[in-house]
């Protein structure tokens, strides 16, 4: 079992590739959209979406993770 300090240590570590990783997979999508459809604005647009995606994750967990700080998570 891990200690609860290395917990928190690697939860708030894997913040820093929330952003990357929804990049990379939006532009791959993006990617395969545009093989498929034979377009060239689907790689922006699932970069695009892949940035705004990341965010959002990244505000979710450092809310929850401020929750639990304060004593009021599950």
């Amino acid at each position: 079992m891990i200690p609860l300090f290395n917990r928190k240590i690697l939860r708030l570590t894997s913040l820093a590739f929330i952003i990357p990783s929804s990049m990379l997979i939006g532009y791959g999508l993006g990617y395969l959209v545009d093989r498929f459809f034979s377009t060239t604005w689907g790689k922006t647009a699932g970069l695009i979406l892949g940035i705004i995606a990341g965010f959002y994750e990244l505000i979710r967990e450092i809310v929850e993770y401020n929750r639990e700080l304060d004593g009021k998570g599950n």
